[in-house]
């Protein structure tokens, strides 16, 4: 896996999917050792040192400060597939910028004001899954699980009955070149029977034709129709890449989820960085001793 480092400052600004505000964030190149940091005003935070959440429509992270941000998960989800992990992160506006719905815009952007890492520079230092790891939701019939491997593999399988969607499933191993060319470009997506409901909720407000595929009964509402016939699990497989850059640095597992959404992908997330704070503290005591 390649990585790479911004060049300069990147800013992207537009309407969050869910609030509808205007919103703008800023990444810039991060410092020596910092890794990925996030600030919504109060200062720079470790993303790893972040709690969140992935129980709405969406992932908010909660920094330390008492501040949140929405729906980072398409942002992050570039990040991820770019190989970026060293970042400050900046954002204005309770959201991330729905943009196009999906991570395309996000990854021309990074591409186009980044570099590859060069000999001797700081590389991030991949978590490694050590033995096999799972969450579930019983009640919704739900997985995701994770087993070691010498890179990063994703697969999903989704079951809407009733819709033109009906069951799909979808393999990806993690590149840059597959990223951008496989990955990116899915868009988020609601069945139509939902959206009322979401707006009565207060969410979905930024949502548009532009940024987001509706799904009817017999049919499917999308800008210039649908990019692939399963963009649906691809934009599932997405949101996952997108919730593991929660880690704040690669992993190296493959992770199968079943009927998931984001609130089994950050409860895998916590399980990850609850075994990876395990081990720095064995490994503190093993050094003490």
């Amino acid at each position: 896996m390649e990585y790479r480092r911004l060049t300069g400052e990147i800013v992207f600004s537009g309407k969050g999917l869910h609030t509808g505000e205007d919103c703008r964030v800023t990444l810039s190149p991060g410092g020596p050792g910092e890794g990925v940091t996030v600030d919504r005003g109060c200062g720079l935070s470790p993303l790893d040192a972040c709690t969140f959440s992935g129980t709405g429509r969406g992932t908010e992270v909660f920094l330390p400060c008492g501040q949140s941000v929405k729906t980072p998960e398409h942002l992050f989800a570039a990040l991820y597939g770019l190989g970026i992990w060293s970042v400050r992160i900046s954002a204005e506006g309770p959201e991330v910028p729905a943009l196009d719905g999906c991570s395309a815009a996000f990854s021309e952007a990074l591409l186009a004001g980044s570099r590859p890492l060069q000999e001797g520079e700081e590389q991030p230092e991949p978590f490694a899954l050590s033995s096999p790891l799972a969450v579930e939701d019983t009640g919704r019939n739900a997985l995701v699980f994770a087993l070691p491997s010498g890179g990063l593999s994703l697969s999903y399988v989704i079951t809407y009955g009733g819709t033109p969607i009906g069951t799909q499933a979808a393999d990806f191993r993690l590149s840059p070149g597959s990223f951008k060319s496989l990955l990116a470009p899915s868009r988020t997506f609601a069945l139509a029977s939902e959206v009322r409901s979401l707006l009565d909720r207060g969410l979905a407000k930024g949502g548009s034709p532009e940024n987001a595929v509706v799904v009817e009964e017999k049919s499917v509402s999308a800008a210039g129709g649908l990019r692939f016939p399963d963009e649906f699990v691809r934009h599932k497989i997405l949101d996952l890449l997108g919730d593991l850059y929660l880690l704040g640095r690669p992993l190296r597992a493959r992770v199968i989820a079943l009927r998931a959404g984001h609130d089994l992908h950050c409860r895998l997330a916590e399980r990850f960085l609850f075994l990876s704070a395990a081990r720095h503290s064995r490994k503190k005591e093993t050094n003490h001793v």
